[in-house]
């Protein structure tokens, strides 16, 4: 008897409209917190990152939290493929490359992150493209 309550109660949560927010809270996006340094010499940034909803993208969060740059290249370069206007792609693929010490790789995806997000301009990405190009000397 105690099964079919169960099931009763998992049925009615289902439909009821908070379930789909709690299941999102506990879901939600693939984020990391990136660590790199500043243009100031000695100091650090942070930096947060949110994957896409794309298996890829969040892939690349993934490396990007566990610190492997290459890996995260590639989880973003696969998203992008899948959509080449995912303009948190590009920012994590520059974060990749920042991190890895490309700059200039860097600076052409924050650029490009910066074109594709018209509807919702992201300050984070501007703030990179100043950051990359205080630290190349422009």
């Amino acid at each position: 008897m105690k099964p079919a309550l169960l099931v009763t109660l998992a049925a009615a949560c289902l439909l009821a409209p908070s379930c789909g927010t709690i299941k999102q809270k506990i879901r939600g996006p693939v984020e990391a917190v990136v660590t790199l340094p500043s243009a100031t010499p000695g100091q650090l940034e942070q930096c947060i990152v949110s994957a896409s909803p794309n298996s890829h993208a969040e892939a690349g969060v993934r490396a990007l939290r566990a610190g492997d740059w290459e890996l995260a290249k590639t989880g973003f370069s696969q998203a992008l493929v899948d959509d080449s206007y995912d303009h948190a792609s590009h920012y994590g693929k520059g974060l990749a490359y920042e991190l890895s010490g490309d700059l200039p790789m860097a600076l052409a995806c924050y650029e490009t992150a910066v074109r594709f997000a018209t509807e919702a301009p992201n300050p984070d990405y501007a703030a990179a493209i100043t950051r990359v190009k205080a630290k190349l000397g422009r």
